[in-house]
């Protein structure tokens, strides 16, 4: 249990640092609409994610291809892939250092928050169990800043 809680505040703390260092102060993104958000956030742990590596154990034969050797890898073998790295591959992602929220394949391609599997109908075979958690406090946090900073015209004034 401990480690657990340990792995959520360091997950969901390295998300807000990158929220706030991330995110562009000048990129537009409307308060008031829940996806644009999303989007924000997800595009800045896709860039730096929040978690550095995912872990399962393989259920069928697994192929691996490293330096033009393959390599089969059987059921019951514990693997780990790096988030980090994935997440940026410029074979998947276009200028994959861009921050580009808008991205065709954001939701489908990109790894994180220890995510293993997508699903388009789910969260996929496996995630973080603290993800939804840690988005929406990323989320309220994007928005605290984002109005403490940048407050409406009419406040400005007053």
């Amino acid at each position: 249990l401990a480690i657990v809680g340990i792995a959520g505040c360091l997950g969901t703390s390295n998300l807000c640092k990158q929220v706030f260092f991330g995110i562009p102060q000048d990129y537009a993104i409307d308060l008031n609409d829940n996806k644009q958000i999303l989007l924000a956030i997800l595009e800045a742990a896709r860039i730096k994610s929040p978690v550095n590596n995912v872990n399962t154990i393989l259920v069928k034969d697994f192929l691996v291809n490293i330096k033009g050797k393959d390599y089969k890898l059987p059921p019951g073998t514990m693997v780990a892939g790096s988030i980090g790295l994935a997440s940026v591959d410029p074979a998947k992602f276009e200028n994959p250092r861009k921050f580009n929220p808008n991205r065709h394949n954001l939701m489908s391609a990109t790894l994180s928050f220890n995510h293993v599997g997508f699903s388009p109908v789910g969260s996929g075979t496996r995630q973080c169990p603290g993800r939804n958690i840690a988005v929406k406090l990323a989320s309220d946090f994007l928005i605290q800043l984002r109005n403490d900073y940048n407050p409406p015209e009419q406040s400005r004034t007053k």
